[in-house]
């Protein structure tokens, strides 16, 4: 059983009869899953040689018998050429596909997807419609369309055959098999299941013939059989270039892009020869498609309360703030989950090469996408962006990821000129993100003294989901006669010794400084006051408490009170 309370059963092939657990008419495995508190409880019910999967308490309430005597269950036919069922720790239903985790050898997981069908017979159509998907497509070929048009458009053609071949079919099983059809005619039809599934961070390819593995926001690093032909590669590689405008090719060879499929944000970041001399390696980032809210980071262990107590009263000021770590640290995530906290008067502008930021209702947000740093006949530059944005009349100017030495110049002169700013920068702390800054990209550190804080996040373990903010670090700044001075940084919170985060404000900090422009005498309060409204909001599940505490945060001209 996981941490999920999930409950795995390998039924005999006589089913409930002479089973040592079936008291008729209740199970005695199924009913210990009741005495547990937690409502993601599940069950799942293996019948290996019958290539049967069972799921209980699938969006439904926990079933007391098996699903041959109740109802609430949700049966699933793998196929009679699949392996068998030994050691599953985890599945359950990704839109029109069965996802099942098995335990391997070394703690391995090894993941493989089934269409979501419950019959021979449903497998057996589904089959013969994907080998006619060339004749079912064929009034798709002559036109571009982007590839969720055209996965749109397949199933409901398929969907519409199915109709007229089988009319007494039922409209969940003629959509199910539909979608799987439609996923299948793309090349991204082998790990479809992989890009709809919430729990899935990020998918990997080393080069070409090579099994597709993937980091999995609960098993971690997880395994698959999937495995891309030099065929598949050229498609893939295709489907990129066309859905992004942008070159993949000997002359450019890296190309990072956003697309949309199936309502699914994925950023692919690839490189292919002579950069990378085995050919094609991808990376698929996959954006959940309900963010996490800063009340969901503290409770998966990301933020303290403390912490994220801080980072309010950071965005309540308007602090221009860097966020920084590792790769898949977390950086875009916390940034958005502090996007979504801001007050909807704010006029919120993007400027990002892949599209990552959230739209949220209510809030004034203008995106603007630019080509990325390898793209080599660039049409449209972040630095530029960023300088042009002192005309486009921000309360807050979103830039995604700071990359090159041109991004941060860009940034600190528009700092300099008053915006007010949040970003991402790779760099493992502040402080070497201060040597990045002053010495791969020459910034001078009076200009880094307008920076006011920066949030550094850890991923302790490569491959492991979890994720923390490991310190918050306030900008130290003075006034004399050359202009504004860089004094240092100070800790305002530690991870590895938390407790009197407010205490550890400096006088010529950032926070206490914001406090003396506002005439604040008991910054105290402040603070108190976002860890006060912070808890009430997790007792309550109420993230809109949490924008309105911002806004009270604020009083006048965007003075903290």
């Amino acid at each position: 059983m996981t941490s999920r309370d999930v409950l795995v059963v390998e039924c005999p092939n006589t089913r409930c009869s002479g089973c040592r657990y079936f008291s008729a008419p209740v199970c005695a495995k199924l009913e210990s899953l009741h005495g547990t508190s937690n409502h993601q409880a599940r069950a799942i019910l293996l019948e290996t040689e019958k290539k049967l999967v069972h799921l209980g308490g699938h969006n439904v309430v926990l079933p007391l018998e098996p699903p041959w005597h109740a109802e609430g269950w949700e049966s699933i036919y793998i196929g009679e050429n699949e392996s068998g069922l030994q050691n599953v720790v985890d599945a359950y239903v990704v839109g029109p596909y069965l996802a099942v985790f098995y335990l391997q050898e070394k703690h391995q997981i090894m993941y493989r997807s089934y269409p979501l069908v419950r019959t021979s017979l449903e497998l057996a159509l589904l089959d013969e419609l994907s080998n006619k998907t060339g004749y079912l497509t064929s009034s798709h070929s002559d036109f571009r369309v982007s590839i969720s048009e055209r996965v749109s458009a397949v199933s409901s053609q398929v969907s519409s055959s199915i109709a007229e071949l089988l009319p007494e079919i039922s409209e969940s099983t003629k959509g199910r098999i539909s979608d799987v059809v439609a996923h299948r005619m793309t090349v991204l039809g082998l790990f479809f299941s992989l890009l709809l599934d919430d729990e899935v961070e990020e998918v990997f390819l080393d080069r070409p013939g090579a099994v597709l593995y993937f980091d999995h926001q609960r098993f971690g690093r997880c395994h698959s059989n999937f495995i891309l032909t030099d065929k598949m590669v050229s498609r893939l590689v295709t489907l990129m270039r066309a859905e992004s405008n942008l070159h993949l090719d000997r002359a450019n060879p890296s190309l990072k892009t956003d697309m949309r499929i199936a309502g699914t944000i994925l950023r692919f970041s690839a490189c292919v020869p002579p950069l990378s001399p085995d050919g094609l390696h991808l990376e698929i980032r996959r954006a959940r498609s309900s963010p996490f809210t800063i009340l969901d980071l503290i409770h998966i262990g990301t933020l303290t309360v403390s912490a994220a107590a801080t980072l309010l009263v950071a965005i309540a000021g308007r602090f221009n703030i860097t966020i920084t770590g590792g790769p898949g640290s977390g950086k875009t995530t916390l940034l958005n989950a502090l996007d979504m906290v801001t007050p909807i008067t704010w006029r919120k502008i993007y400027i990002e090469d892949a599209v990552e930021s959230r739209l949220i209702e209510g809030h004034h947000q203008v995106r603007i996408k630019v080509d990325p740093v390898d793209e080599r006949s660039r049409q449209s530059d972040k630095s530029i962006e960023i300088v042009k944005s002192l005309h486009r009349s921000p309360d807050y100017l979103i830039l995604g990821e700071i990359q090159t030495a041109e991004h941060s110049q860009a940034l600190f002169q528009a700092v300099a000129a008053g915006l007010r700013t949040i970003q991402t920068c790779h760099s493992d702390s502040a402080a070497s993100l201060m040597s990045r800054w002053t010495i791969g990209h020459q910034v001078d550190s009076s200009s880094i003294a307008l920076m006011d804080v920066i949030v550094t996040l850890d991923r302790p373990v490569p491959g492991q989901s979890r994720r923390h903010v490991r310190e918050i670090v306030e900008v130290r700044r003075d006034i004399d006669h050359r202009g504004v001075v860089f004094v240092g940084l100070n800790k305002v919170f530690d991870l590895r010794n938390p407790g009197a985060e407010v205490g550890r404000w400096a006088k010529d900090g950032a926070f206490r400084l914001r406090a003396q422009i506002a005439s604040c005498k008991d910054y105290v309060q402040v603070f108190e006051k976002a860890t006060e409204g912070l808890e009430f909001a997790l007792e309550e599940a109420a993230i809109d408490s949490v924008t309105s505490l911002v806004e009270e945060l604020w009083c006048g001209e965007h003075d903290m009170i």
